[in-house]
C-alpha cells in the first residue's frame, strides 16, 4: 500500500459544448479513476514475466495477472464499461438517487526508457435511476431544488508509469492525499479475483472540509485464460463500489451523510456488451466515439 501526493493534470473537457462531467470537483475524482482505473496495472508491465502461461499465484506471474485483468499487453484499444447505482446515505438511510453509466476506453505502451505510457479517456453518463434516461436537470431529494446534471466525460489524458512503477502525469494538478493498494490473487478452481482499491481527499476552492473519494474493484476471471500461452489480454468481470462526498452540483451546503455507488462492468469488452443506457445516450449526444472509440485517443496517442 502506497500514500502518495500527486502532482499532475489533464485537459478536462470533451469539446461536446455541453457541461463537462469534469466539474471542480471531479477533476480530482477523476483523476483518481484514472490512475486507478485507467491504467495502474499497466506498470506492473516493467515487472510482468515475459514468459505466456506463468502461475497467476507466482511473485512475477502477480503483476501479469493484474495486468491482463486491468490493461493489456498488446497496444491495442481496451473497451470497458460500468453501470452503477448512486445513493444518498445520511445516518444509516440510503436513498437511491440516479445511476451512471460510463465507458473507459484506454491504449499503452512500452518507453525506450522502459516507463510506460497510457492513454485513456472516459465517457459518462448520469441517468434516471427508473427510466434510464439522461439527466439534465434534477431534482435533489434532499433539498427540493433541481439542479444542473454535468454531463460528458473527460478529455483523453495521458499518464506515465516509471520502471519503479511510481507514477507521473502529464501536467499539474494541486496536490492531494491518495492511497492505492492491490490484494491477491484469489484463486478457485478456474476463477480468479484481485482486489484494487484506493483512498483520495483534496480541497476544492471555497470549501473548508476536504473532498474524499475511495473506491474499490474487483476484478474476475478465467484464471485458464490468464494461463493461456501467448495471452496479450482477458476479460474481467467488474464488481464496484466506491464512497464520496457530495459532489457540489447537489448544492447540499452542510447537509450531513455522502454518496456511494455500487455497480457492475466488464474490463476489455464488446461494445455490445455495453449498457443500453450508454449506447443511446451516445449514439445521441457523441456519434462520433460510438462509431469509432478508438478516434478519442489517436490526438494524444498518436503524438509523439
Amino acid at each position: 500500500m502506497s500514500v502518495q501526493r500527486i502532482d499532475g493534470g489533464a485537459e478536462w473537457r470533451l469539446g461536446t459544448g455541453r457541461r463537462s462531467l469534469g466539474e471542480t470537483e471531479d477533476k480530482y475524482m477523476d483523476i483518481d479513476r484514472r490512475m486507478v482505473l485507467g491504467g495502474l496495472a499497466a506498470g506492473a508491465l516493467a515487472t510482468q514475466a515475459s514468459a505466456a502461461g506463468t502461475s497467476a499465484g507466482s511473485p512475477t506471474g502477480r503483476m501479469r495477472t493484474f495486468m491482463l485483468m486491468r490493461a493489456a499487453l498488446d497496444e491495442g484499444l481496451i473497451s470497458s464499461w460500468m453501470s452503477a447505482n448512486y445513493y444518498g446515505v445520511v445516518e444509516d438511510r440510503m436513498e437511491p438517487l440516479f445511476d451512471v453509466v460510463a465507458a473507459v476506453f484506454a491504449r499503452y505502451r512500452r518507453m525506450p526508457d522502459g516507463s510506460y505510457e497510457g492513454v485513456s479517456g472516459e465517457l459518462a453518463w448520469f441517468v434516471d435511476k427508473d427510466t434510464g434516461k439522461a439527466l439534465d436537470t434534477y431534482r435533489n431529494p434532499y433539498t427540493g431544488q433541481v439542479v444542473d446534471v454535468p454531463m460528458g466525460g473527460l478529455t483523453p489524458s495521458k499518464i506515465y508509469f516509471m520502471p519503479d512503477l511510481s507514477m507521473r502525469l502529464a501536467r499539474s494538478v494541486p496536490g492531494m492525499e491518495f492511497t492505492h493498494e492491490v490484494l491477491g490473487p484469489d484463486m478457485r478452481g478456474d476463477a480468479v479475483w484481485m482486489t484494487e482499491r484506493s483512498r483520495s481527499s483534496f480541497t476544492l476552492p471555497g470549501q473548508a472540509k476536504p473532498m474524499r473519494y475511495s473506491e474499490s474493484n474487483i476484478f474476475k476471471a478465467k484464471r485458464s485464460a490468464i494461463d493461456a500461452k501467448g495471452a496479450t489480454r482477458v476479460t474481467s468481470d467488474v464488481s464496484f463500489t466506491n464512497v464520496v462526498s457530495w459532489r457540489p452540483w447537489l448544492k447540499m451546503g452542510d447537509h450531513p451523510g455522502h454518496l456511494t455507488a455500487t455497480g457492475a462492468g466488464q474490463h476489455t469488452s464488446s461494445l455490445a456488451m455495453f449498457p443500453p443506457a450508454w449506447i443511446e445516450t451516445t449514439r445521441a449526444r457523441r456519434p462520433d466515439v460510438l462509431k469509432d472509440p478508438a478516434s478519442l485517443l489517436a490526438p494524444l496517442w498518436d503524438a509523439r
